[in-house]
């Protein structure tokens, strides 16, 4: 008896016992979208992050920064009897265009327990059904984990570009198996801001400025930055975000919390009264009262994690990354900000090879029977990337100094 790949090939029995016999791609491609279309579902997720799927799926993998036509309702044109009107403009500007950059992962099956399941084949003379169930148990958990992963660097690029000045960096914190790379998508200069409400110590103690009340009032700050955007450069209606970690921050600084006791109790005058009173104010009325002068702010709690080897251990470890600068306000407009540009993935299959595609054609999983290490291999591409758009309309706030 032969025992190559095929023989081995515990994920297409166990794509059939799951009454998927089409057989190669078109099986493998079934089961992904039964399994984890509903779970991961790119267009809904991407949408809510104010950057939905570009439907083009680029066969030269290209992205294209393009400056939204977002306008107003611009008035007719008066003419004579046998003129057309004027044409109105319907194409955006691009501002920037580049290769877009590829990110890929992988997974190896638990190797004890494929060759344990190799070894009991062999006794067997086949497979059992107990087998194949436990195989495919560690293959959806790998499909999972990769496609997991994807999502959630597609997160972090959408919340570091926005959080960041408009600018992508993948350094080696953050991507400390690969290749160093720094996209600036062009915020204007004049739109970010600095004014230092607070600073903060090691220990994550916030201390208020000290010129916070009298010289700097920050309401007053960013409502300017608001009224500046709308009535100057003509921006639609948008909103502010900030990290979960600046939100703390703010709600540390005694300042909001006095011009809420102010608005909401004048009666008390005395200064230490005012703020005894403030301080026993939930930090959610505070945080509304924030937002109804400011207006409303989106609370980023998005975490990126990194998988590297400890130097010192030699074992795997994580790293936890804020995708959301600290420290900033961003005022950004509602609804579509940009979209989710990707590239057309291009593979050989062998036979020992199963490939398929995922997300609508932009994510390629493959599992890969690998001889060398007689074990299974499940791994993930894609090339995709975060595009903004409207980049004039993105104005920073630095708040911590």
């Amino acid at each position: 008896m032969i025992r190559d790949a095929q023989y081995y090939d515990f994920i297409a029995q166990g794509l059939a016992g799951m009454g998927y016999v089409e057989g190669g791609r078109a099986s493998l491609e079934m089961y992904l979208n039964d399994m984890f279309a509903e779970k991961w579902n790119a267009e809904a997720t991407y949408a809510n992050m104010g950057f939905p799927l570009d439907p083009d799926i680029k066969l030269h993998p290209t992205y294209e920064q393009i400056e939204a036509t977002i306008r107003p309702y611009t008035m007719a044109a008066y003419v004579d009897y046998d003129s057309d009107g004027p044409s109105k403009s319907v194409d955006g500007i691009m501002l920037k265009s580049g290769e877009i950059p590829i990110f890929k992962h992988e997974v190896y099956l638990d190797r004890k327990k494929v060759k344990e399941k190799m070894a009991i084949t062999d006794m067997l003379g086949g497979m059992s059904n107990d087998i194949v169930d436990a195989i495919m148990a560690l293959f959806f958990t790998a499909v999972d984990d990769l496609i997991g992963g994807n999502f959630n660097t597609v997160q972090f690029q959408r919340h570091q570009i926005v959080g960041n000045e408009g600018k992508l960096v993948i350094n080696s914190e953050n991507n400390p198996y690969g290749l160093p790379l720094e996209i600036d998508f062009g915020v204007p200069s004049k739109n970010k801001k600095t004014s230092v409400w607070y600073t903060k110590a090691a220990d994550g103690t916030v201390s208020q400025s000290e010129n916070i009340g009298s010289t700097v009032k920050p309401i007053d700050v960013a409502r300017k930055i608001v009224e500046d955007a709308e009535d100057n450069d003509f921006m639609p209606e948008g909103h502010w975000e900030c990290s979960k970690k600046t939100k703390k921050d703010l709600l540390a600084m005694p300042y909001f919390r006095e011009m809420y006791a102010l608005a909401v109790r004048p009666d008390i005058t005395d200064g230490t009264t005012r703020v005894a009173w403030s301080n026993t104010i939930e930090e959610d009325i505070i945080w509304q009262y924030i937002q109804n002068r400011i207006g409303r702010i989106e609370v980023i709690d998005a975490i990126g994690s990194v998988e590297f080897i400890n130097p010192k251990t030699r074992k795997a470890a994580y790293r936890n990354i804020q995708a959301f600068k600290e420290g900033v306000l961003v005022y950004v407009p509602n609804g579509e900000i940009g979209s989710v540009q990707s590239g057309k993935p291009v593979w050989i299959d062998s036979g020992n090879t199963r490939s398929a595609l995922f997300d609508g054609g932009r994510t390629l999983i493959r599992e890969i029977r690998d001889g060398e290490h007689m074990t299974i291999k499940t791994k993930s591409e894609s090339q995709t990337l975060c595009v903004p758009k409207s980049t004039r309309w993105f104005y920073y706030l630095t708040v911590m100094g």
